[in-house]
């Protein structure tokens, strides 16, 4: 999925509340620097971004390079998780002269998200089934009170410890 830089931009622009509250809109006059500032930022992360995007099209020998954008309606071809990944390091990095403790925020959510990307690609775990190595090992004796083992006898008691 295709997004602008422009959508980027009302991403981080929403995620700090830094909006006309009135209409709701984050191309504003307040918001004029942050985005005269947006492309290069962007530029400066979508490369560490790009290569866990779903859209991401490898070329063998090559390393995995999104065109660097010029302009707030340049296209970006990111999956939605990248995106948002993209809209923290943006925030942090256009709040950083203003307000220190917002801006580290954004940064570890970004390094947060970012590093998520790195180990699962994004993707939340599931639960797997778990193969039990000691199947037909034994079997416990109610009778008894103790667990037969293949290669004898162990006592325990209620709670499951060796006695």
């Amino acid at each position: 999925m295709a997004v602008t830089a422009m959508d980027i931009f009302e991403r981080a622009m929403h995620l700090s509340d830094n909006g006309d509250e009135s209409t709701g809109k984050f191309d504003t006059v307040d918001n004029r620097e942050y985005k005269y500032r947006t492309p290069s930022i962007i530029n400066t992360f979508i490369n560490e971004v790009y290569p866990y995007s779903d859209t991401c099209k490898t070329v063998p020998g090559k390393r995995p390079a999104h065109p660097f954008i010029t302009s707030m309606d340049d296209e970006i071809d990111l999956d939605n998780y990248c995106v948002e990944v993209l809209a923290h390091g943006l925030a942090a990095k256009l709040f950083t002269d203003e307000n220190g403790t917002i801006a580290n925020y954004y940064q570890q959510e970004y390094e947060r998200r970012l590093n998520d990307l790195r180990i699962r690609g994004g993707i939340p775990s599931a639960a797997e089934p778990i193969e039990d190595a000691y199947s037909g090992a034994g079997y416990y004796d109610e009778e008894t009170g103790e667990w037969v083992h293949l290669t004898g006898i162990y006592p325990h008691n209620q709670f499951g410890r060796w006695a």
